[in-house]
């Protein structure tokens, strides 16, 4: 089961109509960000086919999933979303280029990728594509992995609390934007919003950073969340 379900096994996702209706809508603003990323243009449900067509393969992705693969459901599903698109395009006959492989554009594409397939010729990738557009990122920031390893917290309450901090500075709108406008985190207005303490604050700066860069951007993390972050429910968001 994904982090962000509670008390939803995938069995009544793939049994309970109306349990998977309400997971379609929530998933709506991952399923839009992907299909944008891979259209280059911003979609708009309602009025672009594509996003038909990506709901279409997210809807398969939870018939095909099975938890025991040990994949992560929103990465196949993001798989099998492109792999649609690129069908889509081929079968309007369009030219429009979209976020795949070149050689993967030239030849056809199977869109009923099965979870084995997916392990093994997909998933390293996908591993690959994410720490690149991350470290590109974190570079923005004049920061890399290797500060994340060295400034990651020992102690469960430290890293439970600097997470707190992170979630506070990516989500909050106003925060976020001084981040995006200045390049480095507002401490003084974040100490005020947490009440942490700006010593606390101060030595965990970079990895509140880092943290706050992966769930602000989130859909586009979909391994590296996993990795970094502890599982926790309401995670998707």
């Amino acid at each position: 089961m994904p982090e962000w379900e509670d008390g939803c096994s995938w069995q009544r996702l793939k049994e309970d109509s109306e349990a998977r209706e309400a997971f379609l809508a929530e998933s709506q603003a991952f399923i839009r960000h992907v299909a944008s990323q891979a259209c280059f243009r911003s979609l708009e449900w309602g009025r672009d086919d594509e996003l038909s067509e990506a709901l279409i393969a997210f809807n398969e992705a939870i018939d095909l999933f099975a938890e025991d693969k040990g994949v992560p459901f929103l990465a196949y599903a993001r798989v099998l979303m492109k792999r649609r698109l690129i069908d889509y395009y081929r079968r309007q006959r369009l030219r429009q280029s979209i976020s795949l492989d070149q050689d993967d554009i030239g030849r056809r594409v199977d869109v009923h990728l099965g979870l084995d397939d997916f392990r093994e010729q997909e998933q390293n990738f996908e591993r690959a594509e994410e720490i690149r557009q991350f470290s590109k990122a974190l570079a923005v920031f004049q920061l890399n992995f290797q500060d994340l390893v060295e400034v990651s917290p020992k102690h469960r309450d430290s890293r439970e609390t600097l997470l707190r901090a992170a979630r506070e500075l990516a989500f909050d709108p106003e925060l976020w934007l001084q981040v995006e406008r200045k390049g480095k985190v507002p401490m003084q207005a974040l100490g005020l919003k947490t009440q942490i303490h700006h010593k606390v604050l101060e030595r965990g700066r970079k990895y509140i950073l880092a943290v706050a860069l992966l769930l602000a951007n989130q859909n586009d993390y979909v391994y590296l969340r996993e990795y970094v972050l502890p599982r926790e429910k309401g995670a998707m968001g």
